[in-house]
């Protein structure tokens, strides 16, 4: 009779063949690390692929419109220009002084008995008063400014003369430059003193600045000193 075997064959392989399944095992395991690794190489590949697309597409895309900014360019500069000299035109609309009614309110507050041999308005300092400036105080303010030359009957009536220049719209000072009387009626036609102790005067009103353009002060001009009151005070 013939003998059987009848033990299983994993019991006879024994501890070699239980090393043989984890190192089984283990390249398993390696072969998965290394499938993952490709697959999010790949995938990160994928996604730096589509960036560096969209990347492509957004810098075409700014040079279309460069192209487009450098094609309206032209239209632009004028836009430009018109809206620059719009508001120099506004400026100088608003800076524009109403001579017309400032000469009819200076009309006005001049009283009868007072007479006039020049007016000068100027919306800058630096006029030249009786040909040379001397005693003038123009260039104190940088406004639109009226200078009076004239005679009045006494110091009295020149110290109304500037109480009525000064209650006008707009002003902001009326400074006296000098006010000096004649010892005798003067025969000179340039010379409104016609009469003896009458006090010819200079003055200049002072308007407030515009809302526009106002001219700059000159900031190396000296202030002109103050004329001193005439000796023997106001009659």
């Amino acid at each position: 009779m013939k003998a059987v075997n009848l033990i299983p064959a994993e019991s006879k392989i024994g501890r070699g063949g239980a090393a043989g399944g984890i190192g089984a095992y283990v390249v398993l395991a390696v072969l998965a690390i290394a499938v993952a690794m490709t697959a999010a190489s790949a995938l990160t590949e994928r996604q730096l692929t589509g960036r560096q697309a969209e990347l492509a597409r957004v810098q075409n895309e700014a040079q279309v419109a460069e192209a487009k900014l450098a094609a309206l360019k032209p239209y632009t500069d004028v836009a430009a220009l018109r809206a620059a000299r719009v508001e120099t035109i506004g400026g100088l609309l608003k800076g524009r002084f109403n001579w017309a009614r400032t000469l009819r309110e200076v009309g006005r507050a001049v009283p009868g008995d007072v007479s006039l041999t020049s007016l000068v308005g100027t919306v800058a300092p630096g006029t030249a008063i009786g040909g040379s400036g001397a005693g003038s105080l123009r260039a104190a303010l940088p406004v639109p400014a009226v200078d009076l030359i004239g005679c009045a009957k006494s110091h009295a009536g020149v110290s109304e003369l500037q109480t009525s220049l000064r209650a006008m719209d707009g002003v902001q000072r009326v400074s006296l430059s000098s006010s000096v009387k004649s010892d005798s009626a003067s025969l000179n036609d340039s010379d409104c003193r016609v009469a003896e102790n009458m006090p010819q005067f200079q003055m200049t009103v002072f308007y407030d600045a515009p809302e526009g353009i106002v001219p700059a002060v000159d900031a190396t001009a000296p202030t002109p000193a103050p004329v001193p009151a005439p000796a023997g005070g106001a009659k």
